[in-house]
């Protein structure tokens, strides 16, 4: 299995969203599983909510999905996940998402927020494994709903791609003796198809395999910033 971290410009999710269609289901949160299963379409794990607008207003609808770590001194793993079939071989995917951390339960340092793809076979084995943080805790703002999106080829053998969003909270083993907490609000998880293979044009300035009309609106705002 392979495993590999990549990050693309959020410009890029907004290129393949205009024209891709979304392969995720239910991927604003918007309608409740049965029972106790919090969102239609998607499994999880640990602490995962439902917020309906109360502390934080979805970017997309009235719902968003609330995930926070035990704070008990060691790691714990939260998470949604879901299984998206007819997948194929050798076409690039785009994977984005929308989180927020809120300024008055703020991720603290021991906290890893990740987007992960899962390229798997037709027996549920992964082949490869492409990730990035969803949101950068150090540098984005706070009570932002921050756009961050990875994309890879599908290696031979793919059928399917498992999505996984993660709040991963890491232990005092991992150096973080005192845990400072914290929660993300996740909404408007899209995956789509786009492209067979990357494109190495240098004219494709936002990275995303295409050249099209976010290129140049990329390299005019590059050419208005003139040089520093």
């Amino acid at each position: 299995m392979r495993h590999s971290l990549v990050m693309t410009a959020a410009i890029a999710a907004t290129a393949f969203g205009a024209n891709a269609q979304n392969l995720m289901l239910n991927g604003s949160f918007e309608t409740p599983g049965p029972g106790f299963i919090t969102f239609a379409d998607w499994q999880f794990f640990n602490n995962v909510f439902a917020d309906d607008n109360v502390e934080q207003t979805a970017p997309d609808g009235v719902r968003s999905a609330k995930m926070f770590g035990f704070g008990n001194g060691a790691q714990n793993d939260h998470g949604l996940f879901q299984t998206v079939g007819g997948i194929n071989e050798g076409m690039q995917y785009t994977l984005s998402s929308q989180v927020l951390n809120p300024s008055n339960d703020a991720i603290g340092a021991e906290n890893v927020i990740l987007l992960q793809m899962n390229f798997q076979d037709a027996g549920g084995a992964t082949l490869e494994t492409i990730e990035t943080p969803a949101i950068d805790i150090d540098n984005d703002p706070f009570d932002t709903w921050v756009t961050n999106s990875v994309s890879g080829i599908a290696p031979a053998g793919t059928t399917q791609i498992t999505v996984y969003l993660l709040h991963i909270q890491l232990g005092e083993d991992a150096g973080f003796p005192v845990q400072e907490g914290g929660a993300s609000f996740w909404d408007n998880i899209t995956l789509v198809e786009g492209g067979d293979v990357p494109c190495t044009n240098p004219a494709d300035i936002n990275g995303d395999g295409v050249i099209d009309f976010f290129d140049i609106s990329g390299f005019l705002q590059l050419y208005a910033e003139g040089c520093p």
